[in-house]
């Protein structure tokens, strides 16, 4: 928003006083004036770019980018909005010459038998203090590894041999699943439990004991609830943030508006969000989905 409505202008305003003072000198000031307004028009370009692409991210977005462990037919399907990284977009766009050209969403399917799922965890700096991050990973098998061990030469059989990794298939695809701020140790071996059970011996969908997320906004006066204490949930907001929501009240000339564009935004997104375009011969058989509570 501050780029969009912010930088973005004012670059744009740049570009306008540059031409403008084209002639009103000598060859100094249009020299000047001319570097002026590259520098104005490279800027307009990036700052279009910055603010546009996180806009895009958050609108039109996957309602279920998500896994779908599908354990009659053994198989998972990952669903994804392939998204480039910022640097690929603003290259793709020149290119195109067109900003919104089209992040396509992606279906992949897996055989079930061949994932491995990997422990990760790593060291990463949050502000000043370290922290580990816990994910679980999985890794696809190279269905053709047998016969690309076997092709090796033997500088390379006695290099695998000697790093430890000659039995191991290589990855030809890798992903992780869940978000790894707040999953602990704990929680991946959870989630690898629960995973194997639901697909090896007929676990449930849901273990005891949890309970599916709430149903996202379907409103706008139901997202203002979601993100602050001037929607339908001010009592609950109230009981666990009291000193928050007096402080909220007390200041609504500075967060009255930013929570309105939060919230605005916030419906946005999910009434822009859609469904994955799964194949009906492959929707049909899953029957009917767990709904989460409203």
């Amino acid at each position: 928003m501050l780029i969009i409505f912010g930088f973005f202008p004012l670059m744009l305003y740049g570009s306008y006083l540059s031409i403008r003072d084209f002639y009103s000198g000598g060859v100094f000031f249009f020299l000047i004036s001319l570097f002026s307004l590259v520098v104005s028009v490279f800027f307009v370009m990036v700052s279009f770019h910055f603010g546009l692409y996180p806009l895009r991210a958050d609108m039109f977005a996957l309602k279920n980018d998500s896994l779908f462990f599908d354990r009659k037919k053994k198989k998972v399907y990952r669903v994804f909005r392939n998204i480039p990284g910022l640097i690929d977009y603003v290259r793709n766009s020149l290119k195109k010459r067109n900003p919104f050209y089209p992040w396509p969403t992606v279906i992949v399917e897996y055989d079930w038998d061949s994932l491995i799922f990997v422990y990760v965890s790593k060291v990463v700096m949050l502000g000043q203090l370290p922290s580990t991050v816990h994910t679980l990973g999985v890794g696809i098998k190279d269905p053709d590894f047998a016969q690309k061990q076997v092709a090796k030469s033997d500088h390379d059989k006695a290099w695998d041999q000697m790093l430890k990794h000659e039995a191991i298939p290589d990855f030809v695809d890798f992903f992780t699943i869940g978000n790894p701020l707040v999953m602990s140790e704990y929680s991946v071996q959870a989630l690898w439990a629960y995973l194997h059970a639901y697909m090896e011996e007929n676990g449930p969908a849901l273990p005891v004991g949890e309970s599916l997320a709430e149903a996202a906004p379907n409103s706008w006066w139901q997202s203002m609830g979601c993100i602050g204490p001037y929607g339908p949930k001010i009592k609950k907001w109230n009981q666990e943030h009291p000193i928050f929501v007096v402080m909220s009240f007390l200041f609504f000339p500075i967060f009255g508006p930013f929570y309105l564009l939060w919230g605005t935004f916030n419906w946005l997104s999910h009434k822009t969000a859609f469904e994955a375009p799964f194949p009906p011969e492959i929707r049909a058989e899953w029957g009917e989905p767990l709904l989460p509570k409203k």
